[in-house]
């Protein structure tokens, strides 16, 4: 299902064919790492809830961001064998995270890494809810209430100035090939009929996930030179971006009585976490197919 499911982006850059840059003579991309991984879940940019219900505190959306990552770190270096897959408690070790600002709070005092009762709430219509920015303490982060995540800046299928030195920095120390940045959207709806336009929104969970694989650009000159090309242009090359969204229905239509962290858990948050893995096992299954390309 993955090519049905996972939408795969590429540009030309500026400088460069992709076909001569990433052709059976060039080095192939091996080693790689997760540097950039963001989650928007359930997301409020209003500070109020509205008739969604169920809610995570700042502590339960950086323990289910963990468990997002958690898919991706165990699953890329059994996907396929001749990836060098480096993990990001490695990644976060290197000075340039400190040196360019990439260190984060942990909001999660207690050493856990499943969600409790007091990580998920109900509220109805126009309750506040928490303006902090959960942040993951291995360098991600839950980004609901940013206005621009780094993924929106850095992704995509062009060429990005957006943190190239701190891509360039970190693929030096690492040696790393080519680095990666994801998004991951969890978002449930509940059943509500807008009052002016009488339109339905369907209770629903939407799961997304946004990923580019990205050449830092001292990589990109030895790819140029090898391909006859002197020049040097000043930003990261993008290799390849996935794109993927699926939506199902669910059932949040329960009585007072009902809420709680056993049903939120089975009605909302397992579905949730089975759906995005089959997302991310469709999207690792195309970057390595496209990864072994290179070779």
């Amino acid at each position: 299902m993955a090519p049905e499911m996972v939408t795969t982006l590429s540009r030309e850059p500026r400088e460069g064919k992709l076909k001569d840059l990433f052709s059976s003579k060039q080095p192939p991309v091996k080693r790689l790492g997760i540097v950039v991984f963001e989650t928007i879940i359930q997301n409020s940019f209003t500070g109020l809830s509205t008739e969604d219900r169920v809610y995570l505190s700042d502590q339960g959306k950086q323990l289910l961001t963990e468990q997002l990552l958690s898919v991706w770190e165990e699953a890329f270096p059994i996907l396929d064998s001749s990836i060098e897959y480096v993990p990001t408690s490695k990644i976060k070790k290197s000075k340039d995270f400190d040196q360019y600002g990439a260190s984060v709070t942990d909001y999660v005092i207690a050493k856990r890494s499943v969600l409790a009762p007091d990580d998920v709430f109900f509220l109805d219509s126009g309750k506040k809810i928490s303006m902090v920015v959960a942040h993951n303490p291995r360098g991600m982060r839950d980004v609901s209430f940013l206005l621009v995540p780094a993924t929106e800046l850095m992704a995509g299928p062009k060429w990005s100035e957006h943190n190239k030195h701190f891509i360039n920095d970190i693929a030096k120390s690492l040696n790393l090939d080519a680095v990666i940045i994801i998004q991951s959207t969890l978002k449930w709806t509940h059943m509500a009929t807008n009052k002016n336009s009488g339109e339905i929104t369907p209770e629903e969970t939407q799961v997304g996930i946004k990923s580019s694989i990205l050449i830092p650009l001292s990589r990109y000159h030895e790819r140029l030179k090898n391909s006859g090309n002197n020049n040097t242009p000043n930003h990261t090359l993008s290799f390849r971006t996935y794109e993927s969204t699926l939506r199902y229905p669910i059932d949040l239509s329960f009585d007072k009585e009902q809420e709680s962290f056993e049903t939120a858990l089975a009605k909302v948050i397992k579905p949730a976490l089975k759906s995005y893995r089959d997302l991310a096992f469709m999207t690792m299954d195309r970057m390595a197919a496209d990864l072994k390309k290179t070779r």
